[in-house]
């Protein structure tokens, strides 16, 4: 579900805080007055969304940085192909939305394959639904495999560098094209992700 109220934004930070400052060390915990991780983006161009069990117990959460004015991490922290080279492999980027911040941390009765897949089809159906022509990721290696794994193929677009604690991969995907591959190899996730929605492979997304 998408985090709409203040205490459901606060559930995705603290999660976000145990898992990445306590748990994995990737971000010193003495940064934060409270123990919530949050940044610039999710006061001003974030979509955040957060996973619950039966008790309201936080077991996942992501978010979407939308194009604004702060660049975007990706552009921020890698060394990205030329903008004319992606465009020329992957379709003009009229709207381009960042995934961040994906967390399904270990230790819950969930399997955790089970809460990537379902936060992962919010995530595209949102970009989707935002007029998105391609999704941008800086994915962990082996998490880039696991999406991969599950159908949301991502084509790197810089070199791998060592960023947030571990070998982290720049990628992007054209939505139009990732929902027509869908169509064909796996119609269930595509109706999914698309009912409602109208995507032209070659145009980007319009809803």
């Amino acid at each position: 579900m998408v985090a709409e109220s203040e205490e459901e934004k606060r559930l995705s930070y603290r999660l976000r805080f145990e898992t990445m400052c306590r748990d994995l060390g990737w971000i010193p915990a003495r940064d934060y007055a409270e123990p919530e991780e949050k940044d610039e983006y999710d006061e001003r161009q974030s979509i955040i969304f957060l996973a619950v069990d039966d008790t309201g117990q936080a077991v996942g959460t992501a978010r979407i940085i939308m194009p604004g004015d702060i660049p975007l991490p990706i552009e921020r922290h890698f060394d990205l192909q030329p903008r004319e080279r992606v465009e020329a492999l992957h379709g003009s980027i009229v709207c381009g939305g960042e995934i961040s911040r994906f967390i399904v941390p270990n230790g819950n009765r969930y399997r955790k394959h089970e809460i990537t897949y379902k936060l992962g089809i919010a995530l595209i159906r949102a970009l989707i639904q935002a007029g998105a022509s391609h999704a941008y990721i800086s994915a962990d290696y082996r998490f880039f495999r696991l999406l991969a794994m599950l159908g949301a193929s991502f084509t790197p677009i810089g070199e791998p560098k060592v960023y947030m604690g571990s070998k982290t991969v720049p990628a992007i995907t054209r939505l139009g094209a990732l929902a027509a591959r869908l169509k064909s190899e796996r119609p269930v996730l595509h109706e999914q992700l698309t009912a409602h929605c109208d995507i032209a492979p070659d145009a980007g997304v319009a809803c």
